[in-house]
């Protein structure tokens, strides 16, 4: 049976949820053809700006699509971790390749029954997933859609720069599918969770005593914001954290760049950015209420060092 994406999915999935409304469905629509001119739009004359965020970060993680007469529905959750200094784990193929089966099977007892997973490939750099844009995401969900084929794409990705010895995080990414409505993770358990992240932090050793810190999945609004705060608070108490600017950039409404200021001779500056429509406006006050308990606003500086940037390949299966 041939399968079927429907692209105005998404709105109609709004229109379906008791007290959705026009500018939902809206919303969706402008998000499932990636315009996001129009998304933005949406977003910015709405009169509740966190509920209009939440709403754009929910929608563009998640994608429903037919198989036949069956609706499925996708969204990407991620798994985050923080390299230690000095170790060799995000971008190591060798090591993914080593570990990937036992982080697969561990995710399937965690997760439970009911949900399928796709997990890409690899454990990527923060810096390349906190400037994907919009459609980049929707590209990944796209490919797990059966019978789709979506042109590879390529993004011009930053690279954060930190000292040697500073920790790193690192996101594993991946798409869960249910037939029930939008995927559910499992109810809340401390020793469910535990077991998981000893089982990818053991996996993920490149050499002992240098295990990542590990969360589990989370969507993509949550995992970002939290996956950040902790890594920031890593790497304050590791390198140390003196001040911190926040800047949004005039060419977008989406992006943020976060400026540090390193007790470092190696890096005395550095530089990370974040995407509103990835975290929302809450994700944003988490990440900016943790950098000012553990450090001063001050401006950043002009001369600001050079940020290596290159063209990746973006296709993680």
């Amino acid at each position: 049976m041939m399968n079927e994406y429907d692209s105005q999915q998404d709105s109609k999935t709004a229109r379906s949820v008791p007290g959705a409304s026009l500018w939902q469905s809206e919303l969706g629509d402008a998000i499932s053809h990636n315009d996001d001119s129009r998304m933005w739009h949406i977003v910015s004359g709405h009169s509740d700006q966190e509920e209009a965020h939440e709403a754009m970060a929910t929608m563009v993680s998640r994608l429903a699509y037919r198989v036949g007469d069956k609706v499925r529905f996708n969204e990407m959750f991620l798994l985050p971790l923080i390299q230690p200094g000095g170790a060799d784990i995000i971008g190591n193929a060798s090591l993914w390749n080593q570990s990937s089966h036992a982080i697969s099977e561990s995710l399937d007892v965690w997760l439970g029954r009911g949900m399928y997973k796709t997990v890409f490939n690899g454990v990527r750099p923060f810096d390349w997933v906190g400037t994907w844009r919009p459609n980049i995401i929707r590209s990944h969900l796209m490919r797990t859609v059966p019978g789709m084929h979506p042109e590879k794409i390529t993004s011009v990705t930053e690279e954060i720069v930190c000292p040697d010895d500073a920790p790193r995080l690192g996101i594993i990414c991946m798409v869960l599918t249910s037939e029930r409505g939008w995927p559910r993770l499992p109810q809340a358990s401390t020793l469910r969770d535990e077991r998981l992240k000893k089982v990818v932090s053991h996996a993920l050793s490149d050499r002992p005593a240098s295990s990542p810190i590990v969360l589990p999945p989370d969507r993509v609004q949550f995992a970002v914001p939290d996956a950040v705060n902790l890594w920031l608070m890593s790497l304050h108490e590791a390198v140390g954290i003196s001040g911190w600017s926040a800047t949004p950039i005039a060419q977008t409404p989406d992006v943020i760049k976060i400026t540090l200021r390193l007790r470092s001779d190696q890096v005395r500056w550095t530089q990370f950015t974040v995407r509103k429509h990835q975290i929302g406006l809450q994700g944003l006050n988490e990440i900016l209420t943790v950098l000012a308990s553990i450090a001063t606003f001050v401006d950043a500086p002009n001369d600001m060092p050079y940020r290596p940037t290159k063209e990746q390949d973006l296709d993680l299966t």
